[in-house]
């Protein structure tokens, strides 16, 4: 708790005569009165806080049935929320509601949007801008990307985002990072190329108020359909939906950027998260606690419903490799010590993870993990693998290697 503190020239053992600060030091003690006021939690629309198994989000208020609901994002705040709904004729809409009087607003179609064919709204995460996307004329599945600002008067002036962001191609989803850089999928890819309706991820940096040159992830470029994209503010983690296989249909997936800006593999999510349903359409609360997605049940290629699903996020996140630790060459017969770093791996929520080195038949070889140590006196020549296994709090685990070279 912030609390105000006063100050004396005299010692500590003075006694405070005074009966208003005397009044204020009995209030903060007993912890009525701070100088700032206590942050309070978000009001998921008083829905209950969901564990690691998704399930629906606000039903009859946001998740309708009969009516296709398709992408779900919060401000910052936690003060405004809108989502989107998918019309029978392919069209959009997106609603809205905000927090007055300590409750939710009912979710009203978006009036700075009204009349317009729109999806997938995402609150940039400074709360001062709304993205989202647009049909291309009358062709409802091509799309551009807008957004809207935030005044003191509310949402003005929606705008498409020109070139480089806008193409010939359909721009999909679209998410921010705090420097202002978007993310978003495309298949621009498959301009020129006949049959090609695959969509890719893509990114432009923001500088000097003007979106650069839009580049490709090409850590994450393969045959399948990607058409959704959650970027994280600090640019650290991504999630996206990918098409996994007939069985399981579309997934989401998570990667990380390592120390040297890398995207790592792919990763899909945990089994609970993921159904054999088309899962995608993420959004990850400011604070890293929730995930929210969309599920869709499809049946003989027809849509049958669509529905916003949240979980919490202890099955999301997992201890990433970080800093990777390059193979190392040593000499038989003499010693040697490798300290592995301390950001050797890394964890989206866990700061404390527990690193141990599975167990190994060298007689020769130490491992500390205490100082995160590596010793031992090698008695013989070959290649030798080591196996490092990171686990957070809750019980996630990864397993990297390390592989050691003992020449003569």
């Amino acid at each position: 708790m912030d609390m105000c503190i006063f100050k004396s020239s005299q010692n500590k053992s003075t006694k405070l005569k005074n009966p208003l600060i005397l009044f204020l030091s009995i209030l903060i003690n007993l912890g009525l009165f701070s100088c700032k006021p206590l942050s309070k939690p978000t009001n998921y629309l008083n829905q209950t806080i969901p564990d690691s198994i998704p399930v629906v989000f606000a039903p009859d208020i946001v998740s309708v049935k009969g009516r296709l609901e398709h992408g779900i994002s919060f401000s910052p705040d936690g003060q405004e929320m809108a989502f989107g709904i998918l019309n029978n004729d392919d069209s959009g809409q997106i609603f809205y509601s905000k927090m007055m009087d300590e409750d939710w607003t009912e979710p009203m179609i978006f009036e700075p949007l009204k009349g317009k064919s729109v999806f997938l709204p995402y609150f940039s995460p400074d709360g001062k801008s709304l993205l989202y996307a647009q049909s291309k004329a009358e062709v409802n599945y091509l799309t551009d990307i807008g957004k809207l600002e935030k005044s003191a008067n509310g949402w003005v002036s929606p705008q498409l985002i020109k070139n480089p962001l806008s193409s010939i191609s359909r721009e999909a989803n679209a998410s921010m990072t705090y420097n202002g850089t978007i993310y978003f999928s495309s298949n621009r890819n498959c301009e020129g190329i006949e049959n090609c309706f695959t969509a890719d991820l893509f990114y432009s940096n923001l500088v000097d108020e003007k979106y650069q040159k839009v580049e490709v992830i090409s850590e994450l470029l393969s045959p399948n359909d990607k058409e959704s994209v959650f970027i994280s503010p600090n640019e650290d983690y991504l999630i996206f939906c990918r098409y996994t296989n007939d069985e399981t249909a579309t997934d989401l997936y998570v990667t990380y950027r390592d120390i040297n800006k890398k995207w790592t593999v792919p990763r899909v999510l945990d089994s609970a998260i993921n159904s054999n349903d088309w899962d995608r359409r993420p959004f990850v609360s400011i604070d890293n606690k929730f995930l929210f997605f969309t599920r869709l049940q499809i049946d003989n290629n027809e849509l049958k419903e669509s529905d916003i699903f949240w979980a919490n996020t202890s099955k999301v996140f997992k201890p990433f490799v970080f800093n990777p630790v390059s193979n190392t060459t040593i000499k038989v017969g003499e010693k040697f010590e490798i300290l592995l770093p301390a950001d050797y791996f890394k964890d989206i929520d866990d700061q404390q993870l527990t690193l141990s080195l599975n167990p190994i038949e060298y007689d020769w070889l130490e491992f500390d993990s205490k100082n995160n140590l590596i010793s031992g006196l090698p008695t013989e020549t070959g290649n030798f693998e080591l196996t490092f296994t990171a686990v957070d709090k809750f019980l996630n685990t990864t397993e990297n290697q390390i592989k050691l070279t003992v020449t003569d």
